[in-house]
Formats: structure tokens, C-alpha cells, sequence
């Protein structure tokens, strides 16, 4: 039974890494990437070489044109697979290692270009070339090695397959060189080495975007938590802005990169944005206190009485109600029996002492009290947590004297 023709092998070889090549050439013209040019360059000088093999077969062509041809196109495929490996494994492989290969190829260009065939120096330097194509291929090897030793994700990947796809080299170039005999199975090396490579390079090319994604996103929700309002996209639905703004916010946003909004609350709101993609933006927004009404005197004729032990607090919680306009009554840590009694009540200690103030009838309970700490108690009292901000504190004050 008489297996596969020898140029019909070639042919089969030529066309899968033409495939290749085309596939190949188109992703590195895309994304201008030098690694996947190489690569296809590669595919193609070793497609030609196989297909003037095929071709000489079966147009009977001079056998020594075709051998000078296709040695040639094997050492150019060469030093652009050298290329790539030096594109793909930066860190480890020389830069000039295919300046290396190419000094080292000079017999093999002129043998083919320069001595006739057959004659002793054209086979000293045939085997000369063959020994340089297993050095080389011995030194790659090794550093695909190194790179899988150090923790290259490309090194995993490739060491073995490497491993694995040159033995069919090894095995040409040993049986020409020691019973010229002609098996032309490097194609297929090239051909399952270069789809592993794609693929690995395409996996870490995956895997670097999705960490950048990744990490943008990171990066985005930490400027998100640094700016002082809310964010928002026109381009995602944002019922918070819907609610505060109405249906037509995004509209509005988009019709201004700076503009100040009315809010549902009766509040003005300074929004800003900036051009996010086409005409979506993204940006954010806060409450504009310039067009507010201002707070600084709205405690103006009220008292406040004072009732807290620790001096650091008490000399801020102070502060804030000179500056808003009260008068201010210390009472220390015990509130007094009798009256008269101020209009409101700031308490810090054990709320229990002011449980008779809890009552609704106004006569009997007293003054308005706001609670600082300590535990949770019903009754028409304010609470707050202890170091309440200036703000919270405002609010407080303003809904207590609001209610009668």
C-alpha cells in the first residue's frame, strides 16, 4: 500500500500555512503588532518553499534550481520565526539573536547563490546549515525554558509544545544529513508551532486587556468615592437623577457641559459633565449652597442650653452655635429643677435623667431636646450620634424648632 506522495505532502503544507499566513497578516495589520508579522512572514517564506518543491515535482524543473530555491526560503523563514521569538519572549531572548542565525546562514546563501551542485564544499556547507538550524533551534528551546523557569505565562505555555514540534525538524535535517534521504515535515512544525503561538499570544493579549479593564474599573470607582457629589452617565439609567430632575435630565445634561438644575426638593444643583462617547457624557452633581438660603443666623434669639462633660466636643458643638446666632446657656452635666428654661436642650449624658421630658404636653415637658449618644429612647427628642457633623447638626436643629 503506497502512502502519501511526497509533493502532494508539500502541497498540503503550502496551502494550510498560506491559510495561516493570510490569517496571521491580517490580525498583526490591525493591531500593528510586530510579534504576528513575523510570524506570518514565517508561514509565507516556508509556504513558498514548499510549494516550489510541490511545483518542481510536477513541472519537472531543474532539481538544483529547486533546491537552491527552496534552501533559501527555508533559511529566510528561519530568521523571520527567530524574529518573532524575539518579539514574543522580549526579556530572555537577545534582540540580535537573528542577526546571530543570519551571520551563521552565510555558507548556506553561498552554497545556494555562488557554488555549483553537487560538490564537497555544497555538501560541507549543507551540513553546516543544518547544524546551525539545530543550534538554533537548541538555543530557543533553552530560553523558552528559562522564561517557563521565571514564571512566564508564555513559557508554560509554549515550553513543551516547542518541545514536542521540533523533533520533526530534527528528524529531517538528520536524515538528509546522514542517509540523504529528503522528508519534508517542517512544514507542519511551522504550521502546528505558529497555531500554538496565535493562540497563546491571542490568550495573553485576552489576558491583558481584561487586567486593564479590570483595573480601570478599580480606578474609576475610587474617583468615583473622591468626588465631592453624586456621579451619574447619560448613557446608563440613573433613577436617582430621574427622580431629582425629572425624565429629561439626560437631555438637559447633554444640552450643557456646566449647568445648574432645580431639583424636585426645591434645591438648586450645580451639574457638571464631560463628553464621555458621541453625545453621551458622563459627570456629577451637588447642591449649589451659593443659591441657598443661608443658615448662618438662624438661631438668632433662641437660647441653647449645653449639657455635655467633654471639653474637646463641647468647645466645637460651642462654636457652631455662636456662629449660628444663639445664646448659650453651659449646664454642665446635671440639669437645673426649676426654670426658666432655654428653647432647646443639647444633652450628651445618660438620657434617663430627661425621661420627664418625654411627655407631649409642651407645659410639662419642658424644652425642645436633642439626645447625643448613648442608647435610643422614644419620646419627641432629637437623637444624634456623638461627633455629629456641623450639618447634621443644623438639620437637627432646624426640623426640632420647626415643629411647634
Amino acid at each position: 500500500m503506497q502512502l502519501l506522495d511526497w509533493p502532494f505532502l508539500d502541497a498540503l503544507q503550502a496551502g494550510a500555512l498560506a491559510a495561516l499566513c493570510i490569517s496571521f497578516a491580517a490580525d498583526a495589520f490591525t493591531r500593528r503588532d510586530r510579534m504576528v508579522g513575523w510570524l506570518a512572514l514565517a508561514c509565507f517564506l516556508v509556504s513558498l518553499r514548499h510549494g516550489a518543491l510541490a511545483l518542481g515535482v510536477q513541472a519537472d524543473l531543474n532539481p538544483h534550481l529547486v533546491d537552491r530555491a527552496q534552501s533559501l526560503l527555508m533559511a529566510f523563514g528561519f530568521l523571520a520565526l527567530c524574529a518573532a521569538f524575539t518579539q514574543l519572549f522580549q526579556g530572555h531572548i537577545p534582540k540580535r539573536f537573528p542577526r546571530w542565525v543570519a551571520l551563521a546562514l552565510i555558507p548556506n546563501f553561498l552554497r545556494n547563490l555562488v557554488l555549483p551542485h553537487p560538490s564537497l564544499g555544497d555538501t560541507w556547507m549543507h551540513n553546516t546549515s543544518n547544524l546551525v538550524y539545530l543550534v538554533g533551534c537548541g538555543c530557543i528551546i533553552y530560553w523558552t525554558y528559562r522564561a517557563r523557569q521565571e514564571g512566564d505565562p508564555l513559557g508554560r505555555r509554549l515550553f513543551l509544545g516547542f518541545l514536542g514540534v521540533t523533533l520533526p525538524v530534527v528528524v529531517e535535517l538528520a536524515a538528509f544529513s546522514l542517509f540523504d534521504l529528503k522528508i519534508r515535515l517542517s512544514g507542519f512544525s511551522l504550521l502546528i508551532l505558529a497555531l500554538a503561538i496565535g493562540s497563546a499570544w491571542q490568550w495573553l493579549v485576552v489576558s491583558v486587556l481584561e487586567s486593564r479593564i479590570q483595573l480601570a474599573e478599580s480606578e474609576r470607582e475610587g474617583w468615583q468615592s473622591l468626588v465631592p457629589g453624586h456621579t451619574f452617565r447619560t448613557d446608563c439609567a440613573e433613577p436617582a437623577m430621574e427622580a431629582l430632575f425629572g425624565a429629561t435630565w439626560a437631555d438637559q445634561v447633554k444640552a450643557a457641559s456646566d449647568l445648574t438644575l432645580l431639583g424636585a426638593d426645591g434645591n438648586s444643583y450645580r451639574v457638571q459633565s464631560r463628553v464621555l462617547q458621541g453625545q453621551e457624557r458622563l459627570g456629577w452633581y451637588d447642591r449649589d449652597e451659593a443659591s441657598q438660603p443661608s443658615h448662618r443666623d438662624f438661631l438668632s434669639g433662641w437660647t441653647v442650653a449645653l449639657g455635655m462633660d467633654h471639653p474637646g466636643e463641647s468647645d466645637r458643638v460651642l462654636a457652631l452655635l455662636h456662629a449660628w446666632g444663639a445664646e448659650v446657656e453651659p449646664w454642665g452635666t446635671v440639669p437645673p429643677r426649676e426654670g426658666p428654661y432655654p428653647s432647646v436642650l443639647l444633652w450628651a449624658r445618660e438620657p434617663s435623667i430627661l425621661a420627664v421630658w418625654r411627655e407631649g404636653n409642651l407645659l410639662r415637658r419642658r424644652p425642645r431636646w436633642i439626645q447625643i449618644g448613648g442608647p435610643a429612647t422614644e419620646g419627641p427628642h432629637a437623637r444624634l450620634e456623638t461627633g455629629a457633623s456641623g450639618d447634621q447638626l443644623r438639620q437637627a436643629l432646624e426640623e426640632l424648632l420647626s415643629r411647634h
